[in-house]
């Protein structure tokens, strides 16, 4: 049986990311562990002993498992409190689940936005799915489907993830490959032969052989796919994403120019989260 990390900061966003983990893990028959960090540093710097807070925040966490287990009695719910670096800490102990989830910084203090959001940062730091959920996200609210980012390695990983989660959540699924340069750059592209069509039929013809693995791979699922050009992919997925119940994207491409354009437009949709989001590590 598997498992999701959830971190646990005792703040509304913590609450809606525990919300979702549960929904999820009931669906595909995991565990959850509400997992606590409390930086030493912080504590120390605000004049007050680790051991107090670790009893507070001990207590408080109790409290979250027995209301979670209040609501779902029939899941395995457990919770602990760790001490150290807050990102450190969650990518360490995200290496003994099956997927993490956090709540988004977005819509919270302008220093979290400025320092870059820990969804990101966890997400280049561990080998598992980091599921960063919106500050906002209301399961009575949420839309329908899913819809995963295709960059330029294919990302095979992301899309098998949001393959099964599709096939397990009875949803259809769609894939996204959306690309583009800045409109700065399309005369130079142009002036370079060719222009940008070669490189659409390419993004393509690479959605269509996934499209086919998929229909072969997973006969029960629903897909369909689409290219999308726009000169910011983050915007393009951003807004196919808008109306689904999640949005997946991978990382860590295998070439240069796929790590520098993939990882902005990652970054990008994670500063302006809509739905929750999936990012997935490249195998």
């Amino acid at each position: 049986m598997g498992s999701i990390l959830v971190g646990i900061d005792g703040s509304d966003r913590g609450r809606r990311a525990l919300d979702w983990a549960v929904r999820f893990a009931r669906v595909v028959g995991y565990d959850v562990h509400m997992l606590a960090v409390i930086d030493e540093a912080i504590a120390n710097k605000a004049g007050v002993g680790v051991e107090t807070i670790t009893d507070t925040v001990t207590a408080a966490l109790e409290k979250k498992r027995q209301a979670a287990l209040g609501s779902y009695p029939d899941m395995r719910i457990q919770a602990s409190v760790s001490v150290g670096d807050i990102v450190g800490v969650l990518a360490d102990s995200a290496a003994m689940h099956d997927l993490i989830v956090l709540g988004s910084h977005h819509g919270h203090t302008i220093g979290e936005t400025i320092s870059g959001a820990k969804g990101l940062r966890v997400s280049v730091s561990t080998s598992v799915p980091t599921v960063v959920v919106p500050a906002d996200w209301d399961a009575k609210q949420q839309g329908t489907g899913i819809v995963v980012g295709v960059g330029p390695d294919e990302a095979v990983s992301a899309i098998d993830f949001a393959a099964r989660a599709a096939v397990a959540t009875q949803q259809p699924l769609e894939l996204i490959s959306a690309w583009g340069v800045p409109a700065w750059l399309e005369r130079t592209a142009e002036s370079m032969g060719g222009g940008l069509t070669p490189v659409g039929e390419q993004r393509q013809a690479e959605l269509d052989r996934q499209l086919g693995r998929l229909a072969f791979e997973y006969p029960a699922l629903q897909v369909t796919g689409r290219t999308v050009e726009d000169s910011s992919p983050s915007r393009a997925l951003i807004e196919a994403g808008r109306e689904a119940s999640m949005l997946v994207m991978g990382t860590n491409s295998r070439n240069a120019l796929g790590r520098t354009l993939f990882g902005s437009v990652t970054h990008s949709v994670l500063l302006n989260l809509k739905v929750p989001t999936i990012i997935v590590p490249q195998a």
